[in-house]
């Protein structure tokens, strides 16, 4: 029995540091593409488009989710630190995160997409992890 209470301590620490971990990776990309405003935010949308343009990807899902990302960046890092239907948080960040890896591979930039293939694999972990999370309000508070 003590064996057991380890382990799921032990998963308690790894979910409660990979929330946080990934929320303040979200975090510290989201606040430099939304502190100038407007203007941060269309800056972001031209290194976007500049990126993508001699890529097979259409020009307006580009646009579309270079509009995203700043926004989806800090939702998914306020959703992660507060554990709200902490499953469904993972996922998100999940498939958000392997649209930014794909994109960056089919862009060339395979170190970038290399790392963004990672946060994917940190996703997948908390996502499994999210039923030793005793830090949040999710699915046993709110229901």
């Amino acid at each position: 029995m003590n064996g057991l209470l380890e382990k799921e301590e032990a998963g308690w620490w790894a979910a409660l540091l990979l929330r946080l971990a990934m929320a303040s990776l979200f975090f510290a990309a989201a606040v430099p593409k939304l502190k100038g405003g407007s203007a941060s935010i269309h800056a972001t949308v031209d290194y976007f488009q500049k990126l993508f343009a001699q890529t097979w990807l259409p020009g307006p899902l580009v646009t579309l989710q270079a509009y995203i990302t700043p926004f989806a960046e800090a939702i998914l890092s306020i959703w992660l630190v507060v554990g709200w239907r902490l499953r469904l948080a993972w996922f998100i960040t999940g498939l958000y995160t392997i649209t930014l890896a794909f994109g960056m591979a089919v862009a060339g930039k395979h170190d970038v997409a290399a790392n963004n293939y990672l946060y994917v694999l940190i996703a997948a972990i908390g996502l499994y992890l999210s039923p030793f999370d005793r830090c949040r309000l999710g699915d046993r508070l709110v229901s």
